[in-house]
């Protein structure tokens, strides 16, 4: 009985060893068939990477190309447009060129029916001559005559002011600027101002003394000399508590006053 549990075991020990020899070589044949497969993952994914960096490289390449493209195309579009323009400015210069041609050919016919340019220029700058005389001339026609315009004005002005001194002597004016009271002569009631023939004081002309802006006292002149004339105090013409003084202005009285055109008697 023993021995054949001995067979027994010694049958299974071979069994598990010929099995454990199996599948030894069925791992190693694994094993070796793993590290081959990650050689061939790792290999792979090299190769995936190098595809994947060339894909990249070949999108940047084509968008770069593309973007060329595109200038490119807008670079044709832009010369496109601009011989256009070109086409048009030359075909324009052609229009302004043949328009310059035929009146360039019709003032060569005008030039043969005046005749020769020589005698031509000679009789323009003759005429030249003829204008520049004549414009001369009413230059100095037109000067002469504003000198004359000029002095006759300049008589009329004269003229007017002796008129206007004939008026006021005749209507006994005085057309002096204004005077003052040189001397008082209260006891014969008269007095002196500083104005006299020369300054436009007019014998029987009214006279108003002035002080302060107001009129105190009226004057009428009795004599007139060059340098100074005497006057009578208008009787009523002052208040009793008013007095003359040396120095008071006097001027013509404002109804009797003449325009400023009348004192260039002064």
């Amino acid at each position: 009985m023993a021995n054949i549990f001995a067979i027994i075991s010694a049958v299974l020990l071979a069994a598990s060893a010929y099995l454990a020899f199996k599948n030894k070589a069925a791992l190693e044949t694994e094993v070796d068939r793993r590290v081959e497969a990650e050689q061939n993952l790792g290999n792979n994914q090299m190769r995936l990477a190098d595809l994947q960096g060339e894909r990249d490289s070949t999108i940047a390449t084509r968008q770069d190309v593309e973007s060329q493209t595109e200038a490119r195309r807008e670079e044709e579009t832009a010369a496109q447009t601009k011989n256009a323009e070109m086409k048009s400015d030359l075909d324009s210069k052609k229009s302004i060129s043949k328009e310059n041609s035929d009146q360039i050919d019709n003032i060569k016919e005008q030039l043969q029916e005046v005749g020769d340019l020589d005698e031509v220029a000679g009789k323009i700058r003759g005429l030249k001559e003829d204008i520049n005389e004549l414009e001369d001339q009413q230059a100095a026609l037109q000067a002469q005559r504003a000198n004359l315009l000029s002095e006759r004005n300049s008589t009329q002005e004269v003229i007017s002011g002796y008129n206007q001194v004939n008026r006021d002597y005749s209507n006994k004016n005085s057309f002096f600027d204004s005077a003052s009271i040189n001397a008082i002569y209260g006891p014969w009631g008269f007095v002196t101002i500083s104005a006299g023939n020369a300054a436009g004081a007019v014998a029987g002309s009214t006279l108003e003394v002035v002080r302060g802006g107001e009129t105190i006292a009226k004057l009428r002149v009795r004599t007139v000399e060059a340098g100074r004339a005497s006057a009578d105090v208008v009787p009523g013409s002052m208040a009793e508590d008013t007095t003359l003084m040396v120095g008071d202005q006097v001027r013509p009285a404002a109804a009797e006053s003449t325009s400023p055109s009348a004192s260039q008697g002064n």
